[in-house]
């Protein structure tokens, strides 16, 4: 059995954050691949977030997680030692792979959680308000420039890195809705929703850690229900993970009814 870093990466790893196992006969019985990205705002106490991709024959899979697993101890000396939190998808079906990596230390306090939110519910309530001193608009999302800008606020937020061919193509989706809370010029939360006429999605809601506490987070969504109100859309859905505290009490704030969970992260603390 030999291992390899391969000339291209696994899935969206780098090659360098990967590696393929191959048997003695030179046939692949197993690869896997780490993707990370440092979320200080999203969390403070363990910003490090390190994304375990594996997939291999049972007789691989030690090996192959004991390179994965030294390569993640690599990425946290690299990034100053930070809080790292190691993490696997795992689907609730699946029980070899949820044995297998219990057995290896990991635990399923965290997962990927889905919540509804009748848009017409709650009509005629009082809703919630932006702070005292700041407005809540459409993003200017006109040029490439802008479309890039906001990106960039998002993934500082938290979000995943797109590119900005990816926002343009969302922007033509039937329901798409991009909002910010401003305080003069600076931004302190952004929201970013699409979907269908059936259906729209919150893919991203941050909210700058100063602003937080305020209701930021809970006037965007309020000004997004609005409009969509507007266009019939009868839900609004959103996946969170357990994890993020933050996001759980702010959709239980909007009257978001928790449905079901999605896949499970099984994970560690590093």
């Amino acid at each position: 059995m030999r291992i390899y870093q391969p000339l291209r990466g696994v899935g969206a790893a780098y090659k360098e954050n990967s590696f393929v196992v191959f048997d003695d006969a030179g046939v692949e019985i197993g690869q896997g691949g780490l993707e990370f990205r440092v979320l200080r705002k999203m969390y403070e106490e363990r910003p490090l977030d390190i994304e375990m991709i594996m997939d291999a024959h049972p007789a691989a899979s030690d090996t192959l997680y004991g390179a994965l697993m030294a390569r993640a101890e690599q990425i946290k000396e690299e990034n100053d030692n930070l809080p790292a939190r190691l993490y696997t998808r795992c689907a609730l079906n699946d029980k070899e792979k949820y044995d297998y990596f219990l057995s290896m230390g990991f635990d399923d306090r965290d997962g990927v959680e889905l919540f509804v939110r009748q848009v017409e519910a709650g009509a005629g309530q009082r809703r919630n308000y932006p702070p005292t001193g700041t407005k809540c608009e459409d993003a200017d999302l006109h040029t490439r420039a802008r479309r890039e800008e906001f990106l960039q606020r998002l993934k500082s937020l938290g979000d995943e890195p797109h590119a900005e061919e990816w926002l343009a193509d969302r922007m033509r989706y039937p329901v798409f809705c991009a909002k910010v809370v401003l305080y003069g010029s600076e931004v302190a939360g952004a929201l970013l929703i699409t979907g269908s006429q059936q259906e729209a999605e919150i893919l991203m809601v941050g909210v700058e850690p100063k602003w937080r506490s305020k209701g930021v987070g809970a006037a965007m969504i309020d000004e997004a229900l609005e409009q969509l109100k507007e266009q019939k859309i009868p839900y609004l859905v959103v996946r969170a993970q357990r994890r993020n505290q933050r996001m759980l009490r702010l959709l239980k704030r909007c009257q978001f009814e928790w449905i079901r969970t999605e896949e499970l992260l099984l994970g560690r603390d590093l």
